[in-house]
């Protein structure tokens, strides 16, 4: 393997490493010999690429907001917004990397000011467009302030994945994402369309 390609294939072990670290022991309790023996590797490679845990930790939580907020939608408005939240709690059950990221901004936020904040400002302005795109089809209520509902639902759905890891360690996600929905779009929607528009929360498990 090339040399460039032998230290990318090092940084993304380590990064890999240090998620399922934080994932499972949180940020104050997790250390760097816990990182090199998990990833395998040397202290001077760990080194090499990053310069403490506090970097590992950002760039954690990078790595987590750009496999979230990256994620396909295969339409716009309250549909998109369902699909979203269903495959981001598949990815929560199911990646480290993304557990880890929740884990390091929701229980050590104050840590990583400059990045913690990120991610949820991202996902309440996603959240917004696909109100607004509600808005349009007629589905969500024309009255809706689109920034407050977009607030509203990333906060829900972070309150609700919260909850479930404490509860089950996310084993019920989906089915209490599907609850979140259901219950936030039956006070967003028009309330002749409500029934049909909280019906779409069931395609949380999709995919």
């Amino acid at each position: 393997m090339p040399r460039q390609a032998r230290a990318v294939a090092t940084r993304e072990a380590i990064l890999l490493a240090a998620a399922s670290v934080f994932a499972r022991a949180g940020y104050p309790s997790a250390t760097l010999a816990d990182v090199i023996a998990e990833a395998g590797v040397t202290q001077g490679s760990l080194y090499f690429h990053f310069e403490s845990k506090h970097a590992l930790a950002v760039a954690v939580i990078g790595a987590q907001h750009e496999r979230s907020i990256s994620l396909p939608a295969d339409a716009g408005g309250v549909r998109a917004m369902v699909l979203l939240a269903g495959a981001l709690a598949r990815q929560i059950r199911a990646d480290p990397v993304v557990q880890a990221g929740l884990r390091l901004t929701t229980e050590s936020a104050d840590l990583f000011p400059d990045h913690a904040g990120r991610p949820f400002g991202d996902w309440a302005e996603l959240c917004a467009l696909l109100v607004r795109q509600g808005i349009d089809a007629g589905d969500l209520r024309p009255d809706l302030d689109a920034a407050a509902a977009g607030r509203f639902l990333r906060s829900a759905f972070t309150g609700t994945q919260v909850a479930s890891q404490a509860s089950t360690g996310w084993d019920d996600l989906l089915e209490r994402t599907e609850e979140t929905l259901g219950l936030a779009l039956g006070a967003l929607a028009v309330p002749e369309r409500r029934d049909e528009v909280v019906a779409l929360a069931a395609l949380v498990r999709e995919g």
